[in-house]
């Protein structure tokens, strides 16, 4: 049996959009682990737009599936093997790439949470110390010093 060629296309056209994304989460988690900052805006928008991309041919495929009377909700693996066998690698692919980019998104995300905390966490220990003795005098020079004195001037 030969691949249907509209399945083909979708099953193309969902790996393509899924190998783009995950191409971009891994250059996102090379950036946000190099704290990469400005190179991370371009790439957020780089990213909603392969996310959407992705998302259209996910529901072209939904589409697909539930006109032939299918559930892409259950068992897809199941009717590919008495349907569509040879089109069967594919589906598996596109699961495994969908797989790596839903972990590389999360792990991404965990590491944003985690720079977030750790920079506000250090925001609050300067307001704290600067509380008690400002670290920086008002003609912004660090300091030191009792509050009023000025380091060049002690």
């Amino acid at each position: 049996m030969t691949i249907n060629s509209p399945l083909d296309g979708l099953l193309t056209q969902a790996i393509s959009s899924m190998q783009a994304l995950l191409g971009l989460l891994k250059k996102e988690q090379n950036y946000l682990v190099a704290n990469q900052l400005d190179p991370l805006l371009v790439l957020t928008t780089e990213k909603q737009a392969m996310a959407v991309d992705a998302e259209q041919a996910g529901q072209a495929l939904s589409q697909f599936f539930a006109a032939q009377g299918g559930d892409p909700q259950n068992d897809v693996s199941r009717w590919f093997t008495e349907q569509h066998p040879d089109a069967l690698g594919q589906w598996q692919a596109l699961l495994e790439i969908t797989r790596q980019a839903a972990a590389f998104n999360s792990s991404n995300g965990q590491l944003i949470e985690t720079r977030q905390q750790l920079i506000n966490g250090f925001m609050q220990q300067i307001l704290d110390s600067s509380h008690n003795r400002p670290l920086y005098a008002p003609d912004g020079k660090l300091t030191s010093l009792p509050q009023g004195q000025k380091r060049d001037l002690a």
